[in-house]
């Protein structure tokens, strides 16, 4: 049976709020995709997902700092795997989604290397411009 207090429980710990960062990051991306799909074609909208990523990943890297404050260690660290994470889903989502609705893959594996060091990057940044803004370090 489902259980909402318990659920609410894990998503109180660091961890439950790190991986509420991380499926924020992903639903962002892949509803910016999906809106902006509507506009113009798929093949166009892969020109813009670096932007995409970048901001979506950066915004993830704030909010793992920002949410978590002083339990981590490694506040960098862990926002890189966070934006790391959310661009592994961001990629696995869409593949998923576009080769059931086109046929096709929307991103290759080639792709997901630039988008992998995009959204490494810009989780980083992000997670310096929170600890920076929150005097943590």
């Amino acid at each position: 049976m489902f259980n909402i207090e318990y659920l609410s429980e894990i998503g109180s710990t660091a961890y439950g709020k790190t991986v509420t960062s991380i499926l924020a990051g992903t639903v962002g991306a892949v509803i910016l995709v999906a809106f902006l799909n509507v506009l113009v074609l798929p093949a166009g909208s892969v020109k813009f997902l670096p932007l995409i990523i970048a901001f979506n990943t950066a915004v993830t890297g704030y909010m793992v700092i920002d949410k978590t404050r002083e339990y981590f260690r490694h506040k960098r660290f862990i926002a890189v795997l966070a934006g790391t994470a959310a661009t592994l889903l961001v990629f696995i989502t869409l593949n998923a989604f576009f080769l059931h609705a086109t046929g096709f893959f929307l991103i290759n594996p080639t792709e997901l290397w630039f988008m992998l060091a995009i959204g490494i990057g810009s989780s980083w940044f992000g997670s310096i411009l929170a600890i920076r803004y929150l005097n943590l370090d």
